[in-house]
């Protein structure tokens, strides 16, 4: 469990000695070169990027005397009475069971059946949803056809899932790129990861009539015998679920917009690929940046830079923000067949957008600056497509800070004091650095200079707070009083320091045969955290839902809420609400100070 990037990045950094760490900590966020590549001078006569040029990847540090909080909940916090648990996908459970988790899982299949039996509903519905849920797609078409072949119909959901399935699940991508399939105990690793979100979404419902198709989202346990079925077997399968959804006249949603995309993907058209995403949002559905995935893998492939650009136009034109993913397609099509401003572009709003890159991105820009012949268009002048920093550097100081501005042409007099030997046309070339030191008060030698510092001022965090409230309100429709409530609660209760984000701490590493939401892990987060930082407020946040679990109807767990609530250190968001506006309201409203527990 991450506690945010932040504290990730700063974690590798060989500064991690306390009394450096507090000094550190004082700014709001550092850019760190811990994993971005840095372009400097090697003779002979060598370029150097400016750190405004080459995306000096930062992590936002935090104040790291994040708390524990020391007031209550209101009285609208009580709990709800018990009522029976409405979702389908058997109670919650920590995963321990008696009787181990395939036992449990037995248990819950049969209990599945009874269930679907008194509803007058097919029993093989139990079935087929635990062929999901080993990721058997052969067992699960088998179990599809014979409910058609005795005239039974399939809810959307549960296509959905099939669709899921034979799209290759998480390893889609690596059917798409033609990559070596994982197997086995990998496999089941990036299942786990894939099915974070999927998982948290079940938390996170608009209502909870909705819990079936949760409950059908595939889970990463893979069975060792199940051999993962070739491309054309997923073709195969997913023509013949589109037949039916045709034919059966289910209106596709978001997630088959998905599955169908995905499917286009492994048929290596990208074009056909961005058309249903862009379908999705033509009809009204939510498009999330995963819909635009498949298209960006098809056109890396095809090394298509212009196709990824407009990508990313559409991407900003529906006002999503590209994550660490969307900016890699880009990065990986630049590298592939891109020019160096356009590679420069890219880098400058990744400095602004991520805190740090994982070692995939990274690899991504040193193969641009170690092996593509585009990265040495930077030594062009500026008005030809090179960097500025550069070019302002083979000036003489005057002619610099004409160009450039003092502050630029300073820098520039630095690097062309460091490397004035000597240097020819045609000569110059890029060292890509690793593993370089960023000092307590921000400096880096490898980059010669002083990393910048970036703040917001307070009413800018207060403008960010009331526009997520905004949104938040928006969102929730008609329910945007709901809202209204908690923002109230927030101000007579608030500001916190440490928001933990419940459903996500509960469903982390339960992506497995016999997991499920574990009020331990929730519990023991708050402990840590209360013991760690014993002098901050802590408040967790949880769907109201979750409080109906039959798990929380144990002596343990009411014990632990009960003293929650009396620090008023627990909110419950309401049905119909996506908490995930709650916690990031409160994580704005603690500005400078705050620390998000999730892994969202």
């Amino acid at each position: 469990m991450l506690f945010c990037g932040r504290a990730a990045a700063l974690a590798r950094a060989p500064f991690w000695q306390p009394p450096a760490f507090r000094k550190l900590i004082a700014c709001t966020r550092l850019r760190l070169l811990a994993y971005a590549p840095v372009a400097e001078p090697v003779p002979p006569p060598v370029g150097t990027l400016s750190i405004g040029s080459l995306a000096d990847l930062y992590a936002l540090d935090i104040d790291d005397d994040t708390a524990i909080m020391d007031s209550c909940n209101s009285s609208a916090q009580d709990a709800p009475a018990p009522k029976r648990q409405r979702t389908d996908d058997g109670p919650a459970t920590n995963g321990h069971g008696r009787d181990g988790p395939a036992a449990k899982d037995r248990a819950q299949g049969g209990q599945r059946q009874h269930k679907w039996a008194k509803r007058g509903r097919d029993t093989r519905i139990g079935d087929l949803m635990m062929a999901v849920k080993h990721n058997d797609l052969q067992t699960a078409m088998s179990i599809f056809r014979s409910m058609l072949a005795d005239g039974g119909k399939v809810q959307l959901s549960l296509v959905n899932s099939l669709l899921y399935l034979a799209c290759g699940g998480e390893q889609w991508e690596r059917y798409a790129r033609g990559l070596p399939l994982l197997t086995g105990a990998a496999a089941a690793a990036a299942a786990a990861e894939g099915q974070a979100a999927a998982a948290d979404g079940d938390a996170n419902a608009e209502a909870e009539g909705k819990a079936e198709q949760t409950a059908t989202a595939p889970n990463a346990t893979t069975a060792a015998d199940v051999t993962p079925p070739s491309r054309e077997e997923l073709v195969s399968a997913l023509d013949e679920l589109w037949s039916y959804a045709g034919s059966a006249g289910l209106q596709p949603d978001q997630g088959t917009y998905l599955g169908l995309a995905r499917w286009e993907a492994l048929k290596g058209d990208g074009q056909a690929a961005l058309r249903w995403a862009e379908e999705c949002g033509n009809n009204n559905k939510p498009v999330q940046l995963r819909l635009f995935h498949p298209a960006q893998v098809c056109y890396c492939l095809a090394a298509d830079v212009a196709a990824l650009e407009r990508i990313d136009g559409l991407i900003a034109a529906r006002g999503l923000d590209n994550t660490e993913y969307e900016f890699a397609r880009l990065v990986e099509g630049i590298t592939a067949a891109g020019s160096y401003s356009q590679m420069r572009a890219v880098l400058l709003r990744m400095q602004d957008d991520l805190n740090q890159l994982s070692p995939s991105t990274a690899a991504y820009i040193t193969d641009f600056f170690e092996r593509a012949s585009a990265a040495q268009q930077a030594f062009l002048p500026a008005d030809q497509g090179g960097c500025p920093g550069l070019a302002a550097a083979n000036q003489p100081p005057a002619a610099a800070e004409a160009e450039a501005g003092a502050g630029e042409a300073a820098e520039a007099r630095t690097e062309a004091r460091a490397e004035a030997s000597g240097r020819g046309a045609g000569e110059r070339r890029w060292r890509v650095v690793r593993g370089v030191t960023v000092e307590a008060g921000g400096r880096c030698e490898e980059a010669g200079g002083k990393l910048r510092v970036i703040d917001l001022e307070d009413s800018e965090w207060d403008a960010f707070a009331k526009s997520i409230a905004e949104l938040a309100r928006k969102n929730m429709g008609n329910r945007g009083s709901d809202f209204d409530a908690y923002v109230e609660w927030f101000e007579r209760n608030g500001p916190y320091d440490i928001l933990v984000d419940a459903a996500n701490v509960a469903f982390f590493g339960q992506n497995r045969e016999g997991g499920g939401f574990s009020w331990e892990q929730i519990q023991d987060m708050y402990l840590l955290l209360s013991q760690r930082f014993p002098n901050k407020k802590i408040l967790v946040m949880l769907h109201k839902k979750r409080l109906n679990d039959p798990e929380a109807r144990k002596p343990d767990v009411q014990a632990f809420l009960e003293r929650l609530r009396k620090r008023r250190s627990f909110y419950y968001t309401p049905p119909g609400a996506n908490d995930d506006w709650f916690w990031l309201y409160a994580c704005v409203k603690a500005k400078q100070a705050g620390l998000l527990v999730s892994n969202d």
